[in-house]
């Protein structure tokens, strides 16, 4: 699929669900994405970086045609050194900061969206990224802001005396977690106040949504999407044709492998269960009588009880024109 001049889509780092395995099985059966950012990967006390912590990232088992930049989260410019060393020796060039992680166990530690509280910290963590990886090639994910929109507008000016790659805005608080409507507002004024390249990211979930916000923001070339290319992996091949590219064919064959790489990576029902109902609470809204399904499969406790409970559901029908956002 030819890729759009105008228009880079990018994979959200969802911990959890956009890991190794997801990467690779939709490179294997679907199309559009131009590149990817990975689930983050914490900084550590010491001058290494165990290696097991990077074999998510290992390039020898990324999928071919999606590049991938690895995020860091943390607060200690010496520690995001010594990772960002590790990954620079693995080959990778780009690496993305996380600062708009919402989790409360993780913003309290003023990691994630708590990085904002503290501009000292904040700027010693973009010096350091800056510096070790050069002009051009750190980037920054934020939210607004903990409680109110307030926080990123004071916090951009010093943002903006770095040389990064790019700022990806969330246009939520870290309160809101995943709820409530995006704030709009608040992106468009950062967006208007941005010297940085600047990538959106949060509920862009149907190609209405898309419209919509490419309408409202024109400057705005890079979108990163996450629950909605999980919930429809055919959503950003279907933005680029302009068209409803879903097909159950392949719907069947990217669910079966990824199914099997779940399976090899996670032995025991337990763990595999786990991976499989973290991806369907995506899914399941996108079909007609979803939440019945959900309800369902959530309950289940062998991988025998979840295959069973796909199979008394189908054939599955797509919820009209897929436009639920979860």
């Amino acid at each position: 699929m030819p890729r759009s001049p105008d228009h880079v889509f990018i994979l959200a780092p969802l911990r959890g669900v956009t890991e190794l395995c997801f990467r690779q099985a939709f490179c294997a059966h679907m199309n559009g994405l131009d590149r990817a950012v990975a689930p983050f990967i914490a900084t550590v006390p010491g001058d290494r970086v165990k290696p097991e912590l990077l074999r998510g990232i290992d390039p020898e088992v990324q999928p071919a045609g999606l590049p991938l930049t690895p995020q860091v989260i943390g607060k200690d410019p010496a520690q995001l050194r010594v990772m960002l060393r590790a990954m620079k020796a693995l080959g990778y060039v780009d690496v993305d900061l996380n600062a708009g992680c919402p989790w409360p166990f993780v913003a309290k530690k003023g990691r994630g969206a708590g990085l904002l509280r503290d501009e000292y910290t904040l700027c010693a963590m973009l010096e350091a990224g800056c510096d070790e990886l050069g002009e051009g090639h750190f980037s920054l994910k934020v939210r607004l802001g903990l409680d109110d929109a307030s926080l990123l507008p004071k916090r951009l000016p010093a943002i903006l005396q770095f040389p990064l790659r790019e700022l990806c805005v969330h246009p939520r608080t870290a309160r809101q977690m995943y709820t409530g409507t995006v704030d709009l507002e608040a992106f468009a004024a950062v967006a208007e106040a941005c010297t940085l390249p600047l990538v959106y990211n949060g509920d862009l979930c149907t190609p209405a949504d898309f419209a919509r916000l490419s309408s409202r923001f024109p400057s705005i070339h890079r979108w990163m999407i996450g629950r909605g290319v999980v919930a429809n992996p055919f959503l950003v091949e279907s933005l680029r044709a302009q068209a409803d590219t879903r097909d159950w064919a392949r719907f069947h064959a990217w669910h079966a492998d990824l199914f099997a790489r779940f399976a090899a990576e996670a032995p025991g029902d337990h763990a595999l269960l786990g991976r499989l109902k973290e991806l369907w609470a995506y899914l399941a809204p996108t079909f007609v009588n979803g939440g019945s399904l959900w309800n369902a499969l959530k309950i289940t406790r062998t991988r025998a009880e979840f295959e069973r409970v796909l199979a008394l559901a189908a054939p599955l029908r797509w919820s009209g024109r897929g436009e639920t956002c979860v």
